[in-house]
């Protein structure tokens, strides 16, 4: 008897346990179908009343369907659109309420997981596990607002905003994939709009509750936010160059902006570059192998388009820069583009307390028509400090200097120190250099000195050379000191085959007239220069430096004007009396033919 009821007893049971099971999950497929139909209008005002409020009726959010499984907490919005309301916009506007950011956002769609539902529902709290959008379109629009009114300050935080419709707006996390983004700026007459595609945001931890807008580690209500794009490429208004960034990560936690590979890279080549202009136009090529901004301050840099930063970092750099003279020189004044005066111009301001350069390598070449040939100075190992670069005007009333302390090497060679400091405030550009050259061979300056002035040295060693100048767009004057000995030098000239060969004469009287070959030579004194350089109007900041430092070296070395001339009038008699040789030459020559013709 009981071997045979055992079974009969567990089958029981186990119908029991089916029946019981089934009428579970038929209420909660009734209770999910209730709810469902409950939820999405729920969910639909919760989101827009909650921006309406949010934004003082400047935005409004549209979508065309939403679908929310209830079992699984999981919902999906098809086809948002975050509009602005312009009118409501201009209204701002006048009241001196505007923010200067406006935005426009299209989704295709949007999905969320675990939403919650029920905490809405009873509790008014939406809080989701993560959002994901995919292919996003993002437009900021800048307005700079000229409004002299005194502006009401809306004091009501984030959630004072909402609370009508939700106690509670809570997401773990929010990824924005592949977004296509432009930063339309409107405060220039042709607006400037500049893009990204396939970027990638990633929004961690928003909060807004009644405590959250006093968490000062948070902007926009999240505890970071991170932005990143890889392998970007866009080309310059002007079409004369790309932008190249490998990989960029930005992160409102760290305050940090890290690039890796960013470059500024030419579409031609130089000569060609220089052929798509009537006048000289210098090329630039630059690369950066890494360059970190560090502790950005996210929230000046949303709320007032300022660049606040502690420390920037730019390292294993190359900077390329080359000009033709076979063109005309250009009508504008480069001296408004000295780095300072530049500086002033930004739209944005500047704060960084810091730059510092590692380990970079600068060049500078022209080509010379005359010469047929490209000469190029070059500095390698260039690192060092620039302290205090801003535009700011509050900044510039505590400090109106930035100090340049940099170190390279010549032609990879001898050691400069150099420490230059801008006035950043002075109209005419305001500066001062002051440095020291080590022990180099004067041989080293050839590739420089041979194509650009037809000028090369057979020997002479660099001593020291120490310098200390004032200037501003005008020119600059100062006093340097140059130790050398041993000096000879070589005057090129042009061959039959236009190859640079030596000119013996001119060199010999160079080096017997004009050059002295040592400083201090024997027992004469020390010789101290004092060059002075008036700026022409196409010349740059750097050619200014060059331009002043070079006239000191000529006065060193005991090339004066008078002997300039005097050599000039000697190798001008040399050459009319070599002319007149050569004439009596082909006369006596034709003199012979003709006595041998009779």
């Amino acid at each position: 008897m009981t071997e045979t009821a055992t079974p009969r007893k567990k089958h029981r049971v186990l119908k029991w346990v089916t029946v019981v099971a089934g009428i579970i999950i038929l209420l909660l497929a009734a209770a999910a179908w209730y709810v469902n139909k409950k939820w999405k209008p729920l969910l639909t005002d919760a989101i827009q009343n909650a921006l309406i409020d949010a934004s003082d009726s400047l935005y409004t959010v549209k979508f065309s369907d939403i679908q929310v499984n209830i079992l699984s907490g999981n919902a999906t919005v098809d086809s948002i659109q975050l509009i602005p309301n312009l009118n409501v916009y201009e209204k701002m506007k006048a009241s001196g309420d505007a923010p200067e950011n406006l935005f426009s956002l299209k989704i295709f769609k949007l999905s969320l997981k675990n939403v919650k539902p029920i905490k809405v529902y009873q509790q008014k709290k939406l809080d989701i596990k993560n959002i994901t959008i995919q292919n996003p379109e993002l437009d900021v629009f800048y307005t700079k607002i000229a409004n002299k009114k005194s502006k009401p300050k809306d004091n009501r935080s984030p959630y004072e905003r909402i609370k009508k419709s939700l106690k509670e707006l809570k997401i773990n996390s929010l990824f924005l994939t592949d977004v296509k983004f432009r930063y339309i700026d409107q405060s220039y007459k042709e607006p400037k709009i500049t893009e990204f595609d396939q970027m990638n945001i990633r929004v961690n931890d928003i909060l807004v509750d009644s405590l959250s807008h006093t968490d000062t580690t948070r902007i926009f209500n999240a505890k970071d936010i991170i932005a990143e794009i890889n392998n970007y490429s866009y080309p310059t208004a002007d079409s004369l160059y790309f932008i190249k960034i490998k990989h960029a990560l930005v992160s409102s936690k760290k305050k940090q902006l890290a690039i890796a590979g960013m470059e500024l890279a030419p579409r031609l080549g130089e000569m060609a570059f220089a052929a798509q202009f009537k006048r000289q136009q210098e090329r630039y090529k630059l690369y950066f192998d890494s360059v970190l901004v560090n502790h950005l301050n996210f929230n000046e840099l949303v709320d007032n388009r300022r660049i606040k930063t502690k420390n920037v970092v730019l390292q294993n750099g190359n900077l390329d820069v080359f000009m033709s003279r076979a063109k005309p020189p250009k009508l504008i004044d480069k001296g408004v583009n000295y780095p300072h005066l530049a500086l002033r111009r930004l739209k944005w301001d500047v704060i960084a307390d810091t730059v510092t350069i590692k380990n970079t390598q600068v060049a500078y070449a022209e080509y010379n028509p005359k010469t047929d040939a490209k000469g190029t100075v070059y500095f390698k190992q260039l690192h060092g400090r620039i302290f205090h670069v801003t535009n700011d005007s509050l900044y510039l009333k505590k400090d109106v200097t930035a100090d340049a302390f940099l170190q390279a090497r010549v032609m990879g060679e001898g050691r400069l120190d150099i420490h230059i400091a801008f006035n950043l405030i002075d109209p005419k550009g305001a500066f001062s250099y002051k440095g020291t050259l080590g022990a180099m061979s004067f041989n080293t300056l050839n590739p420089l000195t041979k194509p650009l002035g037809m000028l090369a040295t057979k020997s002479g060693e660099l001593q020291s050379l120490d310098f200390d100048i004032k200037g501003n767009v005008n020119g600059a004057s100062g006093t340097l000191v140059m130790k050398y000995k041993d000096l000879k030098i070589a005057v090129m000239k042009k061959d039959d085959e236009d190859h640079l060969k030596k000119s013996g004469i001119i060199s010999f009287l160079a080096n017997a007239l004009l050059v002295k070959n040592a400083n201090p030579d024997g027992d004469e004194p020390l010789r101290v220069a004092h060059p002075s350089y008036q700026r022409p109007h196409d010349a740059s900041f750097f050619n200014l430096m060059w331009k002043t430092v070079f006239e000191g070296l000529k006065t060193s070395v005991g090339i004066t004007k008078d002997k300039e001339d005097n050599l000039k009038k000697r190798a001008d008699k040399y050459k009319q009396s070599k002319l007149e040789r050569e004439k009596r030459r082909e006369e006596r020559v034709k003199r012979r033919k003709e006595r041998k013709e009779k």
